[in-house]
């Protein structure tokens, strides 16, 4: 039982941490973003951020995670399979 409590612990300051980055982004750093960029700028980001999630994997791999240069070559690889690996479980549900 001792190991389900530590368990808990760390969950619940992980989900305090979350919420916390996340208020942080809303009430700071967005509408700093906003005051600072004009609409074509804010135009022009969102669009960067939507061809990046394009691009991004929609599953972690840790393994890639400790080394730039492997997020830059198995990044767009291992997207490409997440991908494939979604469409495929959308169609078996």
């Amino acid at each position: 039982m001792a190991g389900f409590a530590k368990f808990n612990k760390k969950f619940a300051q992980f989900e305090q941490d979350v919420e916390e980055h996340a208020q942080h982004e809303e009430q700071e750093e967005f509408p700093a973003v906003n005051a600072d960029c004009d609409e074509q700028e804010q135009r022009r980001m969102a669009t960067k951020l939507l061809e990046a999630e394009q691009k991004a994997p929609t599953h972690p791999h840790p393994g890639a995670a400790g080394s730039p240069t492997a997020v830059r070559v198995v990044g767009p690889f291992a997207a490409m399979l997440d991908k494939a690996k979604d469409a495929y479980a959308d169609k078996s549900d």
